[in-house]
């Protein structure tokens, strides 16, 4: 890695110059991991979870700790819009689901969505921003004057500085930060904005407007990336779906550029770029998408059924030693009630990523928490490995 200025923690000082044969546990999501070891299996009893019981949590298993600092969204620029007004309800079912309604009104059109929190499972959406290509008037409209507020209005800039440092000031000084900055075409086609079935219709039909939406986000994503640094972070992670959902034609025209300046303003700024790619990312590594983006660390590295990457030892070889790898065990093993074969998979992909900087962990993170027996168990084979880079925070 060519991050020298970057700081030195420990877990980014193991990714630049560590011994590759060592392991660090890090899963997706500290906060949930720490939840499971404590018996906090709802979200109502999360509520309760500090910072210090999460590094409680890192000090006493030796897994690893990394914090996402934020997700800056429109939602924190339209407050200095004057022309563009935003108004958010709940609605609570008899269930205990929670469905939240946001509207976006601007002057030429208005924009809603509903998101809904079950008791018990994933949240999703229901219905997206952008329904069809006669919002897309009102979707430019929101981005290009986020662009330009976030540009321009020093207000912006200092209120996002001040929440990525308010969250950063929670956790030791040890622990590696990040914000989460996706790339345009991926922040705007899956899902924050639009359904992707419908963004495929958009990209094919309208790609001159479209483009122009991604270009206004791409410079919104500037401005952010130095917020980011200015309150510390140590990297940018955004994610991008496999080839499930994209083509390689997607990925060659519009994700690999945008990831590689992404990338190369986070390197400016002695930041990494870490990309989360689950599903089919098998013929990517194959392609040197990953390469081409200038990656710093790479998961997910799902294996069948979920993703594709049957050849662990293979993929990883092909990556090479230039990137870090995170990942490599499917979430359903973490979920399993065979804890047998929660052992198995810990030590195949111990097996087959040997050689090269993986940190071991889950494809993916996921609602509700995962049992603590499982957690565990892959701490324990880690462990028994004598490879494990135990947490030092």
């Amino acid at each position: 890695m060519t991050h020298t200025d970057a700081p030195r923690k420990p877990l980014v000082q193991w990714m630049q110059s560590g011994d590759p044969d060592l392991v660090p546990i890090l899963l997706g999501d500290a906060r949930s991991t720490a939840a499971s070891y404590f018996g906090m299996t709802t979200r109502d009893e999360m509520c309760a979870l500090t910072p210090e019981m999460v590094v409680q949590c890192c000090r006493e298993t030796g897994m690893h700790l990394h914090r996402g600092l934020g997700a800056p969204t429109h939602a924190d620029v339209i407050a200095f819009l004057e022309d563009i007004e935003l108004t958010v309800r709940e609605e609570h079912d008899t269930d205990g689901t929670v469905q939240r309604i946001t509207t976006i009104m601007t002057p030429v059109g208005v924009l809603s969505e509903t998101f809904v929190t079950p008791v018990d499972r994933p949240s999703c959406w229901v219905d997206h921003l952008v329904k069809s290509d006669a919002d897309l008037l009102a979707l430019t409209f929101l981005i290009e004057r986020m662009a330009q507020a976030s540009q321009d209005d020093p207000r912006v800039r200092e209120y996002i500085v001040s929440q990525l440092q308010a969250e950063a000031g929670k956790w030791p000084a040890s622990t590696l930060l990040y914000i989460v900055l996706g790339v345009p075409t991926f922040a705007i086609t899956s899902n924050w904005y639009m359904d992707p079935t419908l963004a495929f219709y958009l990209l094919l039909d309208h790609p001159a407007e479209m483009e122009r939406i991604f270009e206004a986000y791409e410079q919104t994503n500037a401005v952010w990336m130095d917020c980011a640094a200015a309150a510390g972070a140590d990297a940018t992670l955004g994610a991008i779906n496999g080839l499930e959902l994209y083509s390689p034609e997607i990925y060659r025209r519009y994700f690999v550029p945008q990831a590689r300046k992404l990338h190369a303003s986070a390197h400016a700024h002695g930041m990494l770029g870490w990309v989360h790619t689950c599903g089919q990312m098998g013929r990517l590594i194959v392609m040197g998408v990953y390469d081409d983006m200038a990656v710093d660390v790479l998961e997910s590295l799902s294996s069948p059924p979920l993703g594709d990457v049957a050849d662990l030892h293979g993929a990883r070889a092909r990556l090479g030693s230039c990137l870090v790898t995170r990942g490599a065990v499917n979430v359903d093993y973490f979920y399993t009630k065979d804890l047998n074969s929660m052992r198995a998979e810990t030590r195949r992909v111990l097996a087959g990523t040997r050689g090269w900087k993986h940190m071991i962990g889950d494809t993916n993170d996921s609602f509700p928490p995962y049992p603590r027996e499982n957690i565990l168990i892959l701490v324990d084979e880690v462990r028994k490995s004598g490879r494990m880079l135990a947490y030092a925070g």
